[in-house]
């Protein structure tokens, strides 16, 4: 499983280059998220798994890395070094803040 795992990494970065600065990668049971950033010194997650509670991502270098549990959908924003952050992402919803989460949907 490890072995195509890397493989599937390794196509993505030469797919896209390595330049995406947010991807994810699936599991049987949950999904790792990433996000490269040079400058952080901090990187959290919050999505509507849990009502947006605040998680710490875990820094490989400059890539941030947390996994939650799969869900066919939930909304997601990091916090980085204290500031709301929207990452690049191709599905996104309005907040009740009058400002916009990325969005997950299983199969998209």
């Amino acid at each position: 499983m490890k072995l195509k795992l890397g493989f599937l990494l390794m196509a993505l970065c030469c797919i896209t280059g390595c330049s995406k600065k947010h991807y994810y990668t699936i599991q049987e049971d949950s999904i790792s998220l990433y996000y490269h950033n040079e400058e952080a010194a901090e990187v959290l997650f919050a999505s509507s798994i849990d009502h947006f509670a605040v998680h710490p991502a875990e820094a490989n270098n400059s890539l941030w890395q947390i996994s939650v549990p799969l869900r066919e959908e939930f909304s997601y924003f990091y916090i980085v070094d204290g500031r709301v952050t929207l990452p690049e992402c191709s599905l996104q919803q309005q907040d009740d803040f009058g400002s916009k989460n990325c969005l997950y949907v299983h199969g998209m």
